[in-house]
């Protein structure tokens, strides 16, 4: 087992990456690619591509973002995955810190949107009750999510919820004052329950990918009562690392398909003057599909608001983006040239300067 004492798990300052100037440094994010034994990553940085890299940090599940304050736009990084007894589940392939911060760029036109609270969702619970999920699976690590079950009350003295915890079981809910002895319809005792609901305590846990699961204090399933009802408050997020490489994909490939732009097959060789294209062609495209794909109750819960329509703001939002992307379609293929250019033209190609050749002409012939 890995001594894991003799790690120290960093807390990037990531909320301000994007708004302050101060908080320099490569930006990196990957998907979590396994929820169910993930205990921590480790974050490895290499000067070239097929290098020897070394690790530079490690952050615990469920964090999945990290700032290297010492990182440049020509490092390359890898991201292992490992459960608690220090083995590795995967390894990620090499991420260049050009590309990366060019991602960062797109965060930043869709903070917003990286970051959307829910509150007090519903669960949709499965089959035997034991898990449930919930409308949007891309959750956020920060503010952890909060899961709250109906409580029992004598007269109204607590609130109609309490928490769940990962930590802590509790033993009782609503139903919590009903006969310590449970009977079958035969008769037979079943469950001595001691006047709890859950003689053996009920607990959390949860993948940051939508779903729920319910545990007693041992780590075993527990089935939630059909009387009780469970609300989760989270933050997520709509646009996933993948989409959003998508979307810069697309972006590159619409530029290529102009006349006159030169054609690039990859995001790390693209000069600077491309970056605006592919940004507002990337944010076009990824709300596209947020129009699209949203579903009704994603729609409902994530986005409408009485007081104002979101989704039509939205499609005007996506609308701009794409004027503005075709705006810069229109420039790139002379982006490359310097700003102030001279043109020089001989003096009768000037206004007005035909008659004045020709009487020069004249002039020469007439020998005057």
């Amino acid at each position: 087992m890995s001594d894991f004492s003799q790690m120290s798990y960093t807390q990037s300052p990531l909320v301000l990456y994007n708004t302050n100037s101060g908080y320099s440094g490569i930006y990196i994010e990957w998907e979590r690619n396994n929820t169910t034994s993930t205990y921590l990553y480790r974050i490895y940085r290499s000067a070239v591509f097929d290098g020897t890299y070394e690790e530079i940090d490690t952050v615990l599940f469920p964090t999945n973002e990290y700032v290297d304050v010492s990182g440049t736009p020509s490092s390359y990084y890898k991201v292992g995955e490992e459960d608690e007894a220090g083995t590795v589940i995967s390894l990620s392939g090499p991420i260049n810190g050009d590309e990366l911060l060019l991602k960062s760029s797109l965060r930043y036109e869709l903070m917003d949107l990286l970051n959307i609270p829910i509150f007090d969702e519903e669960v949709i619970f499965h089959k035997d009750r034991s898990q449930a999920s919930v409308a949007f699976p891309y959750w956020n690590y920060n503010p952890r999510p909060e899961i709250r079950i109906t409580s029992y009350s004598n007269e109204g003295d607590r609130d109609a919820l309490q928490p769940l915890s990962e930590i802590t079981p509790i033993y009782k809910t609503i139903n919590s004052s009903y006969d310590p002895i449970e009977y079958s319809r035969d008769g037979n005792v079943v469950e001595y329950t001691d006047g709890n609901n859950y003689p053996n305590g009920l607990k959390v846990k949860y993948d940051y990918l939508g779903n729920i699961y319910f545990i007693d204090a041992n780590g075993n399933p527990v089935a939630i009562h059909s009387y009780d009802t469970v609300f989760v408050s989270y933050n997520v997020k709509a646009f996933t690392t993948d989409m959003m490489n998508s979307a810069l994909y697309m972006a590159l490939q619409m530029i290529n398909s102009q006349p006159g732009a030169s054609k690039y097959s990859s995001l790390t060789n693209l000069p600077y003057y491309y970056d605006p294209a592919l940004i507002y062609g990337a944010v076009y495209f990824l709300l596209r599909s947020l129009l699209v794909n949203l579903t009704q109750r994603q729609k409902r819960l994530l986005l409408d608001d009485p007081d104002k329509s979101i989704i039509s703001e939205l499609r005007e939002t996506s609308k701009m983006y794409q004027e503005d992307f075709k705006e810069l379609l229109k420039k790139l293929p002379i982006a490359r040239f310097p700003g102030i250019r001279g043109v020089v033209v001989p003096e009768f190609n000037m206004p007005g300067g035909r008659s004045r050749f020709f009487r020069y002409i004249w002039n020469i012939g007439t020998g005057s």
